[in-house]
């Protein structure tokens, strides 16, 4: 029996490239240690990896915890796209044109997406149960 963890097809592959993306991102974040080492810097960079990874993982195995860090990775991407945006448009600046602006609106609508579109609850371990047992 295939597990599932959403309604449809292409938000599971939504799911999928997203997580696969912020993989890459948050792996090639780890050439700016190099560059301007920050202990706050590397400890963020760790932890978006390792969530990114158990995202990635998680939704490729389709267990049940694939959208808690896929929701994790998301958020933690959000809040370091939104904070300099935040006080750029606090300082008068248009951040509608800036480039990061979209991708902060694509993680948006792609948290919401998959948020939308999972499935609430899985009994396909109960149906198994089940097999062969009369239920008169």
């Amino acid at each position: 029996m295939k597990r599932k963890i959403f309604k449809y097809k292409l938000v599971y592959y939504i799911a999928v490239i997203t997580s696969l993306l912020l993989f890459i991102i948050s792996a090639f974040w780890i050439l700016e240690i190099f560059n301007d080492f920050n202990l706050y810097k590397t400890l963020f960079i760790v932890i978006s990896l390792v969530i990114n990874a158990f995202a990635f993982v998680n939704l490729i195995e389709k267990y049940d915890k694939a959208i808690l860090f896929l929701n994790l990775s998301l958020l933690l991407s959000i809040i370091l796209l939104g904070y300099p945006l935040l006080f750029g448009f606090l300082n008068g600046y248009s951040v509608l044109e800036h480039f990061t602006f979209r991708f902060l609106i694509i993680f948006i609508l792609c948290l919401l997406i998959v948020n939308v579109f999972k499935v609430k609850k899985n009994d396909g371990v109960k149906e198994i149960e089940h097999i062969g047992k009369s239920e008169d």
